[in-house]
């Protein structure tokens, strides 16, 4: 197990008290997230500790984020927990890998289909659905068929909720329940109705361009964020949200879709934050510490940059957990076999069968030798060249014969190793869902991020 938790957070709450200065428009910041925790459902009275991601079937990496706002919630009492639900995130969530045993017992993957997911609908706007019957196969560990059942049976048990990002959110929080406790969720289209972000937006459309090149400027600044700028074209300004198109289908937004969406009215466009701006009003309106991946916090520095470019402001400070667990899926008792040396060894074996008698016997062997020898020795293309070749494959033939064990074992050895090679990097996966873990592992990494947590937390 690999766990990292960092920066040492025991000064966050120093670090985030001065998360109110400033103004956005003509309302402090202050006021706006005293208002928009309102809006939310979430505490006013107490600092939040907040997380997120999209709601697909995280991984223990993924998982590990949810584990730090559990420990550290449980180390400060008087803070509360809040969880974030991407559900503009498009893309295959209806489906998952696992790791099976093929016909010959071989380590492969497979895939669990529990629906179809709509191309480019984001989940928000998807519709929940019923799981579809799991086939799986043989599993490769009990530990995975039983996580496949969980998985399925907390999927259907929430086909219910509004949409396919909060159905899966409902899921997620009901797996995660031995180790989790439920906090309140706010999605991405939740914050999108909070007095936060209007007053974000009509700072956005009160100088479209002037925002558009501090978030351009930002993005430059930070290569390795993965975001791109946005277009400015005559009187077309795009800027960082998403409007649903046809067939709910999500396009880029401008400057106008801003406007029709602020003035209201019959033809007000539904949007949606893309990331920069979604983080945006998470860390600088409903929480004061966020819990990020490795993704998040290098995306994070360029939403950072742009808030104080554009609005001169500071967002609640971070902190990054992630971790890699591997499901225990080699071969116990079966020792590592080198490939290029058992594809050497299994050729030797079959052109050279007397060379594999022991060691230090020549190489070609005696036999083969002298063969070798009387082929070498006739002229090229000669009858008697042709006859001493076809000779020395029928003592070859027979040679394979009166090693045949040997023969046999060098090529055994030579299909486990490719098989091991096959398998390795399945074997190395760290991205199987969480509930596909023996419990007990996951126990493990959540008393590891309560220490680490504990340690982080403590004033030195």
């Amino acid at each position: 197990m690999e766990l990292s938790f960092e920066p040492a957070c025991d000064d966050w709450k120093d670090r985030a008290a001065g998360i109110g200065a400033g103004r956005v428009g003509d309302t402090t910041v202050g006021e706006l997230r005293r208002r928009t925790r309102s809006e939310l459902g979430l505490a006013v009275d107490r600092p939040i500790v907040a997380t997120g991601h999209q709601s697909l079937l995280w991984h223990p990496g993924i998982l590990v984020k949810y584990l730090a706002v559990q420990a550290i919630t449980g180390e400060c009492t008087d803070c509360a927990g809040a969880n974030l639900v991407v559900d503009q995130h498009t893309g295959d969530f209806g489906s998952f890998d696992v790791p099976a045993r093929g016909v010959d017992g071989a380590l492969v993957v497979r895939s669990v289909t529990l629906t179809e997911a709509s191309e480019g609908v984001p989940m928000g706007w998807h519709p929940a659905f019923v799981p579809a019957e799991p086939k799986v196969g043989s599993a490769a560990l009990p530990c995975v068929e039983t996580g496949v059942r969980r998985i399925v049976g907390a999927v259907a048990a929430h086909a219910d909720r509004p949409n396919a990002a909060l159905q899966m959110a409902a899921a997620l929080a009901e797996l995660m329940s031995p180790w989790v406790r439920p906090w309140p969720d706010v999605s991405s289209s939740d914050l999108m109705k909070t007095s936060l972000a209007r007053a974000v937006l009509q700072e956005m459309v009160r100088d479209a361009r002037a925002c558009a090149a501090a978030y351009n400027a930002a993005v430059a600044a930070v290569p390795d964020a993965g975001i791109g700028p946005l277009t400015v074209s005559g009187d077309r300004v795009e800027l960082p949200l998403w409007r649903r198109g046809p067939a709910d289908r999500r396009e880029h937004a401008d400057d106008a879709d801003v406007r029709r969406w602020l003035d209201g009215g019959d033809d007000q466009p539904e949007l949606l934050p893309r990331a920069l701006l979604l983080t945006l009003l998470v860390r600088l309106g409903m929480c004061d510490l966020f819990v990020h991946g490795t993704g998040g916090a290098r995306y994070d520095r360029a939403m950072e940059r742009w808030l104080d470019d554009w609005l001169g402001l500071r967002p609640a400070p971070i902190a990054t957990a992630t971790a890699s667990l591997r499901l225990p899926l080699g071969r116990p008792g079966e020792p590592p076999v080198a490939l290029v040396d058992a594809q050497r060894a299994a050729r030797r074996a079959w052109h050279d069968p007397e060379s594999v008698a022991g060691a230090g016997r020549p190489v070609p062997g005696p036999r083969k030798s002298d063969l070798l020898g009387a082929v070498n020795s006739a002229v090229r293309r000669s009858p008697e060249r042709r006859r001493a070749f076809t000779r020395m494959h029928q003592a070859l033939a027979d040679l394979r014969r009166d090693h045949a064990d040997r023969v046999d074992a060098a090529r055994r050895q030579e299909h486990i190793a490719r098989r091991q090679a096959l398998e390795a990097p399945i074997a190395a996966r760290r991205d199987w869902a969480f509930p596909l873990y023996p419990p007990e592992m996951i126990d493990e990494l959540a008393a590891a991020v309560r220490v680490r947590v504990r340690v982080t937390t403590q004033p030195s």
